[in-house]
C-alpha cells in the first residue's frame, strides 16, 4: 500500500483546484486537504483551533462535515467509496485519525499538518455507511445527479448538520 509522504514546507503534488478542499482516504485514514491563500494568523487557527466532525448520508452519498473554530465554519465534502481506489474504513473498535493538510493555494507548498481522532463511535458509524455505499452498484452519472438533488434539499453544511448520523468535537460524541 501506498502511503503519502506530506512535510511542511514541501509541495504536494494534487489535483486540488485553488481555493478549494478534498478528501480522500490514504490506509484507511481520511485526509481533509484545504487548499487556501493563507495568512500566519489562519496557519495558527488550522493549527489551533478545536476542530469538529459529522457525518451525513442521503442518497447512498456520504457527506463529511467539519469545521475548524476562527479557520473555517460548518463545510461538507460528498464521498463515496467507490471513487476512493480500493480504500476501505475498518470497524475495529479503535479511534480513527483524521489527517488535516493545509495547502497554499497556487504553490501547493504544506503550511500546515495536524492529526485530530474521532471515537471509535463515529469510526462505526462512518464504516456502516462505506459497508452499505459499496455494496450499491455505482453509476458516476447517477452519483453526481444524487449530489445535485441533496444540495437542493440540504442547501447548507447547518441543514446536513440537523440530519447527522454523528457529531463529534475533538473526538467526543456530541448528544443528540
Amino acid at each position: 500500500m501506498d502511503f503519502l509522504k506530506l512535510t511542511i514546507g514541501e509541495r504536494f503534488e494534487s489535483d486540488l483546484a485553488d481555493e478549494g478542499m478534498s478528501i480522500l482516504l490514504n490506509g484507511g485514514a481520511p485526509i481533509l486537504a484545504f487548499k487556501f491563500s493563507v495568512s500566519e494568523n489562519d496557519i495558527e487557527n488550522f493549527l489551533n483551533g478545536p476542530v469538529s466532525f459529522g457525518l451525513f448520508a442521503d442518497a447512498n452519498v456520504i457527506f463529511f462535515l467539519f469545521k475548524i473554530d476562527d479557520f473555517l465554519d460548518w463545510s461538507d465534502l460528498a464521498f463515496t467509496i467507490h471513487l476512493a481506489q480500493g480504500e476501505s474504513v475498518d470497524d475495529d473498535g479503535s479511534y480513527l485519525p483524521f489527517h488535516l493538510v493545509l495547502l497554499e493555494s497556487g504553490t501547493s507548498i504544506v503550511k500546515g499538518l495536524r492529526i485530530v481522532t474521532v471515537s471509535p463511535a463515529f469510526r462505526s458509524a462512518l464504516a456502516k455507511l462505506v459497508k452499505q455505499q459499496a455494496a450499491e452498484r455505482f453509476d458516476t452519472i447517477g452519483y453526481y445527479q444524487a449530489i445535485g438533488g441533496i444540495y437542493e434539499a440540504y442547501p447548507s453544511a447547518a441543514l446536513m448538520l440537523k440530519n447527522a448520523v454523528v457529531i463529534e468535537c475533538g473526538g467526543l460524541t456530541l448528544p443528540d
